[in-house]
């Protein structure tokens, strides 16, 4: 813009940005599982915070300095959560590949939609369920799964965003939602990325 916006209007929209971001984080957070609460909430939140500050930079050079210091931390907060989103990435690909060590594998979500078309979609704010229950009313637990056919047979893995690594899911036949299905260990899997 050629000159920054009035205060008087950026204000305004900057909080009902902000609100408005919440309320809806709080509702989808209401929906969600309670191991995925503080995921919703965190992404809703960064998100919400995002806009609001983004929207409180339009005016900067016509807002005092504590206002420009709110937005920048705004956008840093922002962008320490994206960073936090991007850095899960080569988390899972380091650990994908150390516990297959070599073996076929595959990386699903477990869920009616359980590919995992590209390597963004393992994003630490993609790769996690916002549904609840072990399979209560179509809901589903696992953030997402990792599975290996190995010298001892198939081995499922559910992901873990609170310890960023996998964790191996002892009896994976006594789930109501099947782990068998959801993706087809390749030796290229990888390649397809």
């Amino acid at each position: 813009m050629p000159s920054p916006a009035s205060p008087a209007r950026i204000w305004p929209l900057a909080i009902a940005a902000l609100l408005f971001g919440l309320f809806l984080t709080l509702v989808s957070a209401a929906f969600s599982s309670p191991h995925s609460t503080l995921f919703s909430m965190a992404h809703g939140g960064a998100l919400s915070l995002a806009v609001a500050s983004s929207v409180l930079c339009l005016a900067i050079g016509r807002i005092v300095s504590g206002g420009a210091r709110l937005a920048f931390s705004g956008m840093a907060v922002s962008a320490t959560a994206a960073v936090w989103s991007l850095l899960s990435v080569p988390s899972v690909v380091f650990q994908a590949n150390r516990i297959s060590a070599g073996y076929p594998l595959c990386i699903s979500h477990h869920g009616p939609s359980s590919d995992v078309s590209s390597i963004w979609d393992l994003r630490g704010f993609s790769f996690y369920t916002t549904d609840s229950g072990y399979k209560s009313t179509s809901g589903w637990y696992f953030h997402g799964t990792l599975t290996v056919d190995g010298n001892d047979g198939r081995q499922y893995f559910n992901w873990s965003p609170h310890r960023f690594r996998f964790d191996q899911i002892e009896h994976p036949e006594r789930f109501i939602a099947p782990l068998r299905s959801l993706c087809e260990p390749s030796p290229a899997f990888w390649s397809e990325f």
